[in-house]
């Protein structure tokens, strides 16, 4: 969902076959919640009876998430049964012990990369605890879900919820750049595409070298055909950060779409050797014959 812009990208099939393959690399560069959320300790707890739940909720928490799941593979039994325990224990746990258990929960799903689900719970915990660390960690998971959501509506639902707890932690703390530039690109496949640029720019404008949103930004470029300025972007990368070989192979790539032939073989011969990884081998390999 995040990237499905580039898949319009006016390119030959090879070019987009190379481009498509390599994406999950990005979304694990830039999205996951770690880079944002660091502290693991655990909030304080509300009211006993705002957290039991009714028999209609208990109902809902047992069978909505899953079922609303848009993943490429289901739970299988194992997992499911894993679930289902730690789902229980959220449900029964008294006040004191309930952030906790939703916890261990939330964990699992994203284990099981059921971001949606783990997305459901956690905004149970941030309506519990309300407070920036909660909210965040709710926007990223609804990030998560958004990024890897197979189906469109389903991507545009959980970019939705993430821009609602993101705006909720940036109105406590507006430094939390990288909350900043994941709802920009939530933006992007929505009526209003431009708000996410300028949102990008405006991290841009306050931390230069902030790389997620030069990344994003050079995807961006890509995306309206402005390779110039996505060389630029990605060139700006590299130069602070030369070990970055997923800005080095998309600046390969926009060289290569301009014509500059030579200097992207340059550039893609030293991905090549930076990173190791099977797809980006692969495709690399795959740019680099058609360059000849």
């Amino acid at each position: 969902m995040l990237f499905w812009y580039l898949q319009r990208l006016p390119m030959n099939k090879s070019f987009i076959f190379i481009i498509l393959a390599s994406l999950g690399l990005v979304v694990t560069l830039y999205s996951l919640p770690k880079i944002i959320v660091g502290d693991k300790k655990k909030a304080p707890l509300g009211s006993a009876n705002r957290d039991m739940p009714s028999k209609k909720e208990e109902k809902t928490s047992n069978t909505e998430p899953v079922k609303d799941e848009s993943h490429e593979s289901e739970l299988n039994a194992n997992q499911q049964k894993q679930i289902d325990q730690l789902r229980s224990k959220f449900l029964l746990a008294p006040a004191n012990d309930k952030t906790v258990a939703g916890q261990k929960l939330i964990d699992l799903f994203s284990s099981f990369q059921k971001f949606d689900s783990a997305a459901y719970y956690s905004e149970k915990i941030a309506a519990i605890s309300p407070n920036e660390k909660t909210w965040l960690e709710t926007a990223n998971y609804y990030y998560q879900a958004f990024t890897f959501a197979i189906d469109d509506a389903k991507g545009l639902k959980m970019g939705e919820k993430s821009r609602e707890f993101y705006k909720k932690a940036l109105a406590k703390n507006p430094n939390l750049l990288l909350a900043k530039t994941n709802m920009a690109m939530t933006y992007v496949s929505t009526q209003t595409p431009m708000e996410g640029i300028l949102l990008l720019r405006e991290v841009v404008a306050e931390s230069p070298d902030f790389e997620p949103a030069l990344f994003n930004l050079g995807l961006l470029s890509m995306r309206s055909n402005q390779f110039s300025k996505a060389v630029e972007r990605f060139k700006h990368i590299t130069k602070n950060n030369p070990s970055n070989s997923k800005a080095a192979f998309y600046l390969g790539v926009s060289l290569a779409r301009l014509g500059r032939n030579e200097e992207a073989k340059k550039v893609l011969l030293k991905v090549k050797d930076m990173d190791k990884d099977a797809a980006i081998q692969a495709e690399t390999a795959a740019i680099l014959n058609e360059l000849k």
